[in-house]
């Protein structure tokens, strides 16, 4: 999806990239009061794009997506969502007559978005990494001792998980509100925005209300492949990277610390210039929090340098 101005530059186009569970229509896009972040920099200028990878929102599903989970391996791996970034790339390129893109990737999204520069930096423009996993090896959530770990194989992924996971609201909000270290939630957010959001996501699948509580399928090659590279198994190196980067996020994110933040500013050797913006008082969802247009107008800092 394209929205924004009719001028199409190197300069001023955009590709979002989702996460690990969500996809890019809620991600990005959220119709709820002035919650878009694409919206948002439709008015500053910009051309949006978005895309969900294999198995999420929008795109195609395969048919192991309504088998069992415990039937299949994990789907949707990373080097096969970098497949499908290339696709997105190669269409915008194509058809908007540029050569580069900035890419934007929230949590997964900028693993893949980080993937996909070290192969292809002659196609983007300028890479934002929100809230990135890259080199932190104690990950409490996604590394050793972790539920992603087969506990009598600790180097091993744990296998049992199945091809996919249902997402509920519950977990999400619970996720997020162990984030935010006050009693309050509602200091950090509006305190509508957690069934916003989830419906909103819910909305892309069209099995989530056939189960009680409604869910959404969210396949777990993410999981497979944020294991290991949360074990010193890393997918790509930010040396080959030759984009400007930024590296943001908030500073009570769980799944990208500051270890993380840390390795990619020392690997980034090639990046013509390369910064670290740590938002405070914010979390892995700073996007839908109070704190989201400082965290907004930093992105929009980088891309206008």
């Amino acid at each position: 999806m394209a929205e924004g101005n009719a001028t199409f530059t190197d300069d001023n186009v955009i590709l979002f990239l989702h996460g690990a569970t969500s996809p890019s229509i809620c991600d990005f896009d959220l119709s709820y009061q002035d919650y878009s972040w694409a919206d948002w920099l439709v008015n500053q200028g910009y051309v949006v794009y978005m895309g969900d990878y294999r198995n999420y929102g929008g795109s195609t599903r395969e048919a192991a997506m309504d088998d069992p989970p415990a039937k299949n391996q994990p789907l949707t791996r990373s080097y096969l969502a970098l497949r499908d970034v290339e696709a997105m790339v190669d269409a915008i390129k194509t058809k908007r007559g540029i050569r580069r893109v900035t890419l934007i990737g929230w949590s997964w999204g900028a693993m893949i978005a980080g993937y996909y520069a070290s192969l292809h930096s002659e196609n983007v423009r300028k890479l934002v990494l929100y809230a990135p996993l890259y080199n932190f090896n104690d990950h409490t959530n996604l590394g050793p001792g972790s539920s992603l770990q087969n506990k009598r194989k600790p180097r091993e992924f744990n296998f049992s998980l199945g091809a996919y996971r249902l997402a509920s609201e519950a977990a999400n909000t619970g996720r997020w509100n162990g984030e935010i270290p006050v009693e309050n939630k509602d200091e950090y957010r509006d305190p509508a925005l957690p069934a916003e959001f989830w419906n909103a996501c819910l909305a892309t699948d069209p099995t989530s209300n056939s189960r009680s509580p409604p869910s959404l399928r969210a396949p777990n090659g993410v999981l497979e492949d944020s294991f290991y590279q949360a074990t010193d198994r890393p997918l790509w190196n930010a040396a080959n990277i030759y984009a400007p980067t930024l590296i943001i996020g908030g500073n009570f994110d769980t799944w990208s610390y500051q270890e993380d933040r840390e390795g990619l500013m020392r690997d980034l050797i090639h990046a013509p210039t390369k910064k670290n913006v740590l938002i405070t008082d914010a979390t892995h969802f700073v996007l839908f929090e109070k704190k989201r247009f400082e965290f907004f107008d930093q992105v929009l800092r980088f891309l206008r340098q």
